[in-house]
């Protein structure tokens, strides 16, 4: 489960900013985690429960999953189009030919902090 050591990696980027902040809780924390990755959300949503309660700036902080979807790009003609479509094949012009444009994406998008 590697799900565990991005987290673990999440939580250390959060601390840095805590800290460089003098922020004292963490409210919610955004994830952008590309379709085309690895990465299954629940396990990262179980890992979290268990994690952020080892942080007194992360406890009962919730984590949101922004899905992105894989897209895409035929370098025959330019078209955009979801890979699984079409048995990976352009919609527009049948060409195998693609390069994968989003969805490997894994990032903090935003922290949220109570006002």
């Amino acid at each position: 489960m590697h799900e565990l050591t991005l987290l673990v990696g999440v939580t250390q980027q959060i601390g840095e900013v805590v800290r460089e902040n003098n922020i004292d809780h963490v409210d919610a924390v955004v994830l952008e985690v590309g379709e085309a990755t690895t990465v299954v959300p629940e396990f990262l949503r179980d890992g979290w429960e268990v994690l952020s309660d080892e942080y007194d700036y992360l406890r009962g902080a919730e984590l949101v999953i922004d899905i992105i979807p894989a897209v895409c790009r035929c370098r025959e003609c330019g078209t955009h189009f979801a890979p699984e479509e079409n048995e990976g094949r352009c919609p527009a012009c049948e060409s195998s030919d693609r390069e994968l444009v989003s969805g490997t994406e894994f990032l903090i998008k935003e922290i949220r902090l109570l006002e």
